[in-house]
């Protein structure tokens, strides 16, 4: 596969995915053999069929994406190829909402932890 010129590379990136990003533009311009190596681990865990169908895999990636703030377009190109692969925008929309209770209350059982070391009330002798 080194041997795929770069516009090769990003069309198989794009075909199999879905998407392509900067990243793979910028890779693929720099570092073909990287781009190699990254899509068979990206195939291995990602696109290539295990257990999981796409579907699934794309709603984790959205949700994933979503909690740990990707970048919009990041996130778009998950969402749009969950809908392509069967999900429906609202499924889309309900694994967005499965992070928020976990994601804030993360947050808050942190913010909640500092405050009571800082300030001493809430901790058992």
């Amino acid at each position: 596969m080194a041997d795929e010129t770069k516009e090769e590379m990003l069309k198989r990136v794009s075909e199999n995915r879905g998407y392509s990003l900067e990243m793979h533009r910028i890779m693929a311009e720099v570092d073909i053999d990287w781009v190699t190596s990254y899509n068979q681990f990206i195939d291995a865990t990602y696109t290539g069929q295990r257990l999981l169908d796409r579907k699934t895999k794309e709603l984790l990636q959205v949700a994933v994406e979503a909690a740990l703030k990707a970048d919009v377009d990041q996130i778009q190109a998950h969402i749009r190829v969950a809908i392509t692969e069967g999900a429906s925008p609202m499924e889309v929309l309900e694994a967005m909402q499965c992070v928020i209770m976990p994601m804030g209350a993360l947050a808050y059982r942190r913010g909640l932890q500092a405050w009571s070391a800082e300030t001493g009330i809430g901790l058992e002798k």
